[in-house]
């Protein structure tokens, strides 16, 4: 009789997760990697890197000219920073593909503050589940767990101070999210949201603001929430934190990066 999760992990295609790098302030060729090699220690996946932009925080990925772009991935994974994008109409296509194509997402730190943040059309702060405009000055901050009940912190620790930080200022949460942990930031004088997850239209997204530093996305406990938050968005998280069968790495795989 075929087991139902077995060891190796390989009763299930890998999800298959776009990510979406590259833009101004952060390191982003070496997070492409750091992010890659983590998931991959923790997750069944196979990821494809769109990193066309450089250090461009207005270039748009070409990928997006296709309306239909997301109907290949099973998750879509934005770490990017894209600041400079003014285009409303480009923001809504991507945002419209997630939800024609039932995609789901993972939003880090610096996708909050790209595609139009700052401007009136808000769509991609409500696909991503809350809006930010700006950050506080850069130290670490300690975390703190609203809803440890919740499949994606359920092995998160209940306070974790960040190696480096740099803490988002949220103007708002949207009715659609649910926040999961917040920190707090001594530039206002308030706790800051920093992990949620999201509905939009039919659509989970897992997102944090905590990232920036290359030593904070290394860390354990970061890889651990962000794969924890790519399995719930995919709808492949169990009750107590851990993959669904046929989710967890095979031993000694290594990174799969498709071209």
């Amino acid at each position: 009789m075929a087991t139902t999760d077995r060891a190796d992990g390989l009763n299930a295609a890998p999800l298959r997760v776009l990510m979406i790098t590259g833009g101004g302030w952060h390191d982003y060729e070496a997070q492409q990697s750091i992010l890659r090699d983590g998931l991959s220690e923790r997750v069944h996946v196979e990821i494809t890197t769109d990193h066309e932009a450089g250090k461009d925080s207005g270039q748009k990925i070409s990928r997006h000219e296709n309306t239909d772009w997301a109907r290949d991935f099973d998750l879509v994974l934005y770490n990017m920073c894209f600041a400079d994008i003014r285009d409303v109409e480009w923001s809504k296509q991507i945002v419209q593909a997630h939800v024609d194509h039932q995609v789901p997402a993972v939003v880090l730190h610096c996708a909050l503050h790209s595609y139009n943040y700052h401007r009136d059309d808000d769509t991609w702060q409500r696909f991503a589940g809350v809006k930010s405009y700006r950050h506080q000055s850069r130290k670490p901050f300690t975390v703190e767990v609203l809803a440890q009940d919740h499949p994606v912190m359920a092995n998160f620790p209940s306070q974790w101070t960040t190696p480096a930080g740099e803490l988002y200022n949220i103007e708002e949460v949207f009715e659609t999210a649910t926040p999961l942990a917040h920190a707090y930031g001594e530039d206002r004088g308030r706790h800051e949201v920093n992990i949620w997850v999201n509905e939009y239209q039919g659509v989970q997204v897992f997102g944090t603001t905590i990232g920036h530093h290359n030593v904070t996305m290394s860390d354990p406990v970061y890889l651990d929430l962000v794969a924890s938050g790519l399995l719930w968005s995919a709808g492949k998280l169990n009750a107590d934190g851990s993959p669904a069968a046929g989710y967890r790495p095979p031993p000694n795989r290594g990174a799969t990066e498709v071209n």
